[in-house]
Formats: structure tokens, C-alpha cells, sequence
């Protein structure tokens, strides 16, 4: 019992339905992004002609192929923390892990910090190219996002399938592959232009899937909204008035 306690339940089931599936679609880019990038820095390592260069690229390729696995798991928990974190209970993100990560000398801390900056620093340059490469996608799905979450009481203004989220489950995806600067600097380069070309149409795809899925989208339901209170403003026909009074 203590056991079954002690164990967290998967956020994704948090969300309605249909974003179950968008969040899916999402995990799926980043595995075929994870495979593209394995491909893609063995034919940039043959093409190069600086031996160092050649060398750094082959070694990412290496480490990426090794622990692709990891990756992916590791990018997956990452997402769900991450959503939990934006449209679940306040009460549900777990500070433990947090706390007991803290360091105990200034210069540990200092690592830590810097390191910390620079992912987020990355996940939101990140992010910035993805919005700028996709922002009809991202404006149509945040619509419909935001009607799901305002229907289940979340913060339908945030969308927690936003690209930064992604970047941030992608910097933590490619902390586990290596702790080697010079790797992750070739990863999150190459995974970064893998990822750019597949979510634009990940997105649209997940646009699609919830306009079939019969949701709609904040700016129809206002227009509904606003039709219903226009029409309950207007004087009633006759045989729905009440009976005068004499």
C-alpha cells in the first residue's frame, strides 16, 4: 500500500482526451527527431573537412545512438512534469527532488546556476524560432487548447503544448545522453534542426485532430457565446410572453 502511495500518477492523464493525443503526437516528433539527428550528424561528420570538428560530430552521433532510449524516456517525463506543472494542481508539483538537489558549496551552486540559465536560455531561443516557423499552427492551437482547458478549469491563457515546454523536455532529454559540454553543444544544435523541421507539421496535425475531435477553438465559442446572448436579449415573440396581468 505504501508502495502504490508512494507512486505518481502519469500527468497526461490530467488532460481531456484529445490532448492526450496532441501530447503523443508531440512525444513521436521528438523520437523521430532523435533518430533524424543520429542520421544527420553521421552525414555532416562525412562531408566535414576539420578532423576536431569531425571528431566532435561522430562522438555526439556515438553517445546519441548509445542512449537514444534514454532520451526519449527521458524527454517523455520531462513533457509530462512539465504539463503537470501547467495545468495541474499546485499541490501536485513535487519540490522534494528540488531541495534535496541543492548544493552545499558556492562553487557547486554556481555550476548548477549557470548550467540551469543556459537550458533555459536555450529552451526559449528555442522556442522563439518554433513560434516564428509555425505561427499560424501555434495560434490555431492555442485556441483550441484553450477552450479544453477552460472546459476542465485550467488556465485556458497558457498553452502547455507550446514549443519553449519542448525545448525545455529537450535540453533535459539531451542532459541525460551526455554530461559532456562539447556534445551537448553539437546535440542541441543538430536535435534543435530536427526538431524545427517536424513540429510545424506536428503541429498542424494535432490542429487537425482536434477540430475532428468536435472541439472548439476560444474565439468560436465566444462567437457562440456572443450569438446566445444576443439572441436572449431580444424582446420575446408573443407566444412566448408572459400572460399580462390585469
Amino acid at each position: 500500500a505504501a508502495a502504490r502511495a508512494s507512486m505518481k500518477p502519469n500527468p497526461v492523464h490530467r488532460l481531456p482526451a484529445p490532448l492526450e493525443s496532441a501530447v503523443q503526437r508531440l512525444k513521436l516528433a521528438a523520437r523521430e527527431a532523435a533518430e533524424r539527428t543520429i542520421e544527420s550528424l553521421g552525414l555532416a561528420a562525412l562531408a566535414s573537412t576539420n578532423a576536431f570538428h569531425r571528431d566532435g560530430l561522430l562522438g555526439a552521433q556515438f553517445e546519441l545512438n548509445r542512449k537514444s532510449a534514454v532520451f526519449v524516456l527521458t524527454f517523455n517525463d520531462a513533457f509530462d512534469e512539465l504539463l503537470l506543472r501547467e495545468v495541474g494542481p499546485a499541490a501536485a508539483a513535487d519540490p522534494a527532488p528540488a531541495a534535496a538537489a541543492v548544493p552545499t558549496s558556492w562553487d557547486a551552486l554556481s555550476l548548477v546556476e549557470n548550467s540551469e540559465v543556459e537550458a533555459q536560455i536555450s529552451a526559449d531561443r528555442f522556442g522563439m524560432e518554433i513560434a516564428h516557423g509555425c505561427e499560424g499552427e501555434l495560434r490555431e492551437l492555442h485556441a483550441y487548447v484553450g477552450s479544453l482547458l477552460a472546459d476542465v478549469g485550467g488556465a485556458s491563457e497558457r498553452n502547455p503544448l507550446r514549443p519553449d515546454l519542448i525545448g525545455h523536455a529537450m535540453m533535459r532529454g539531451i542532459g541525460a545522453v551526455s554530461d559532456r559540454p562539447e556534445i551537448r553543444k553539437v546535440l542541441v544544435a543538430e536535435m534543435s534542426r530536427s526538431l524545427s523541421n517536424l513540429l510545424p507539421a506536428a503541429y498542424a496535425a494535432v490542429v487537425v485532430d482536434l477540430r475532428q475531435a468536435g472541439v472548439l477553438g476560444v474565439t468560436a465559442l465566444q462567437t457562440i457565446g456572443d450569438a446566445l446572448d444576443t439572441t436572449s436579449s431580444r424582446t420575446p415573440p408573443s407566444r412566448w410572453r408572459c400572460p399580462a396581468k390585469h
